[in-house]
C-alpha cells in the first residue's frame, strides 16, 4: 500500500506537471477570455479526463505495448501538430476578424460547451509526452505487486489534481478584475496566444522530423 509521504510526492509532482506552462494553459486562457468561466471549468474537466486516460493506460502497464508499435507515437504526435496548427488557425482568424457587433456583443460565447470539452480532452489525447511523464513518475511508485488499489489511487490522484489545477486557474482568469483588463485587449491576446502555438508548432515539427528522418 502507498504510504502518506509517497502519496504526497505524487500528488507534488502531479501538480509541478499540471501547472508547468505549455499550450494547455495557453489554450484555457483563450478559452476562458471568449466563452467565460462556464467554459473554461468545462475545458479543466475534459482536460482531466485526458488525464485520466494517460495515467490509467501507464498504471494498467499499457504502456508495454507502445513499445511494440513505435509509430504510434509519432502518429499522435503529428496529430496533436495538426491539432494545435488548426488552434493557432483559429485564434489567428479571430483576432484579425472585424467586428460587426459592439464591444460587449464580440465578447459572447463563440464556441459551443461541447466544442470546449473536445478540445480540453484532445490537447491531452494528442500529446504522448504526457504518458512520458506518467511512465517516469508512476515507475517510482509501481511494482509487480501493486494492488488495484494503489493503482487507483494514484490515477485518482493524477487525474483530481489536474482537473482542480485548471479550474482553479479558469476562476483566477475569470476574475472581474482580470475580466476588465483582457476584455478590451482579446483580440491581441488572442493573436500573441496563437504566435505561442505556431513556436509550439515548429518546435514540434522540428523534433518530428528529427525522429523520422535524422
Amino acid at each position: 500500500a502507498m504510504t502518506l509521504t509517497e502519496w504526497f510526492i505524487l500528488a507534488l509532482a502531479c501538480l509541478a506537471g499540471a501547472s508547468s506552462p505549455g499550450p494547455s494553459l495557453a489554450l484555457l486562457v483563450q478559452t476562458v477570455i471568449t466563452d467565460g468561466r462556464k467554459a473554461g471549468v468545462v475545458f479543466g474537466l475534459a482536460h482531466g479526463l485526458g488525464i485520466f486516460f494517460y495515467a490509467f493506460v501507464v498504471a494498467s502497464g499499457l504502456n508495454i505495448a507502445l513499445s511494440f508499435v513505435p509509430f504510434l507515437g509519432i502518429f499522435i504526435e503529428i496529430s496533436g501538430l495538426i491539432f494545435m496548427m488548426w488552434l493557432a488557425f483559429l485564434m489567428f482568424k479571430n483576432s484579425l476578424a472585424i467586428d460587426k457587433f459592439d464591444e460587449v456583443e464580440a465578447f459572447k460565447a463563440s464556441h459551443s460547451i461541447s466544442w470546449h470539452a473536445r478540445s480540453g480532452f484532445l490537447i491531452v489525447f494528442l500529446n504522448p509526452k504526457v504518458a512520458i511523464f506518467f511512465l517516469a513518475i508512476f515507475t517510482q511508485f509501481l511494482g509487480e505487486n501493486s494492488s488495484f488499489e494503489a493503482k487507483s489511487l494514484m490515477v485518482l490522484t493524477a487525474t483530481v489534481i489536474d482537473a482542480s489545477w485548471y479550474v482553479f486557474i479558469t476562476f483566477i482568469i475569470a476574475m472581474p478584475r482580470f475580466v476588465r483588463i483582457l476584455e478590451p485587449n482579446s483580440k491581441r491576446l488572442e493573436f500573441i496566444l496563437g504566435c505561442i502555438f505556431v513556436v509550439i508548432c515548429i518546435l514540434l515539427s522540428y523534433k518530428i522530423v528529427m525522429v523520422l528522418f535524422g
